[in-house]
């Protein structure tokens, strides 16, 4: 026999909960959702006062429904509902952090939603961590003002910035790749015997490995130049990093022999640049990115960067912590971030190693 109509309004709706739909945007009035079901108002009406008695929906004080609050980490039949807010770009750090939280929902009674803003001034920014249970924020690289930290600090909802420290301005953040990873692939480029180690950037607003850099140099005696031509925020920095060091290349300006890369993109445009005018990434010059992930080792060759972290580990903390199930207060300092990093080396700094996969 079919199931009476309200069970499949009832379950339409769950699902939609559970997904965190309606944490972005208010549930439909009972006469909307009839509408838009294609069903009669007593029906939809029905299916609404099935989910408020399942603990799904409450009723507010208007008569409206709303999905139920999280409390102390909880729901009483629906799972914490927690967003990833960040940039309308792809990335591979989000791809890698998207996975990371889903796996870490996985043992525990809640579910992650990926939630595009496009700048900073964007009302889906206050919607979203004003509406979740917990918000983790991937920046975008324009720089934060203040009406948005106003707003994040204001929320009054557990918060957790991804790949940025906004630790000093009293918001819990997670890094993993630390400024002194720049120093580990500096370290592996001068004992390869290379003297003279330059600096290249095309990511907006990116700066935190430049002092760094600067600082080690000064410490070892040893020299660089530094090339940063960040792109327009939402260009693609990979054909930008082709065609800055194509032109120094034409020009004659090209004059480096270790190259430090702040990201895989800026790494991979160069030694496609580098290709293209027959000079041979790691054997011609030395190329690294302080970036890490799957794909350095499948390019040809195959790219020098910082060992892949396990994020796992770091998503459950906060997560964790988001759901109360160490207590409301942080342990700790605000920032978290790994002891130590190791570089991977690959072909695009040692072009005889072996098995540069598993080194």
């Amino acid at each position: 026999m079919r199931p009476q109509k309200y069970i499949d309004v009832a379950d339409r709706l769950a699902a939609r909960i559970r997904n965190g739909d309606y944490h972005l945007n208010e549930l439909p009035a009972e006469r909307e959702l009839a509408v838009e079901a294609g069903v009669s108002y007593a029906t939809a009406r029905k299916a609404v006062q099935t989910l408020v008695e399942k603990g799904i929906l409450r009723r507010l004080p208007n008569g409206r429904a709303a999905p139920l609050p999280a409390v102390n980490g909880t729901h009483n039949a629906t799972p914490a509902q927690i967003a990833l807010l960040t940039p309308a770009w792809q990335s591979s750090a989000l791809l890698e952090w998207r996975h990371a939280l889903s796996k870490a929902c996985e043992n525990r009674q809640a579910s992650i939603r990926t939630v595009l803003f496009t700048h900073w001034d964007d009302p889906i920014i206050a919607t979203t961590v004003q509406g979740f249970d917990g918000t983790f924020l991937m920046p975008s690289s324009e720089p934060a003002t203040e009406p948005l930290m106003k707003t994040l600090r204001e929320c009054g909802r557990p918060l957790v910035v991804l790949e940025s420290d906004w630790s000093d301005s009293g918001i819990r953040s997670v890094v993993t790749n630390p400024n002194f990873c720049a120093h580990r692939l500096l370290d592996h480029l001068a004992s390869l015997g290379h003297r003279k180690i330059d600096y290249f950037n095309v990511q907006p607003e990116h700066t935190r490995f430049l002092n760094p850099w600067r600082l080690w140099l000064a410490a070892q005696h040893l020299e660089g130049d530094c090339i940063d031509e960040p792109v327009k925020p939402y260009e693609d920095t990979l054909p930008a990093a082709y065609a800055i060091v194509d032109r120094l290349i034409r020009s004659g300006k090209f004059k480096s022999k270790a190259l430090f890369c702040t990201t895989e993109t800026a790494a991979l445009g160069t030694m496609s640049a580098m290709i293209d005018h027959g000079l041979r990434p790691g054997r011609d010059v030395a190329v690294c990115t302080a970036d890490s992930g799957p794909r350095t080792a499948f390019c040809n060759p195959s790219l020098t960067s910082m060992a892949q972290l396990d994020l796992v580990p770091y998503a459950t903390v906060c997560l964790d912590w988001m759901m109360g199930a160490v207590g409301q207060s942080w342990s700790g300092p605000l920032l978290l971030q790994p002891d130590d990093a190791k570089v991977v080396v690959r072909h695009s700094t040692v072009p005889d190693a072996k098995k540069p996969r598993r080194l």
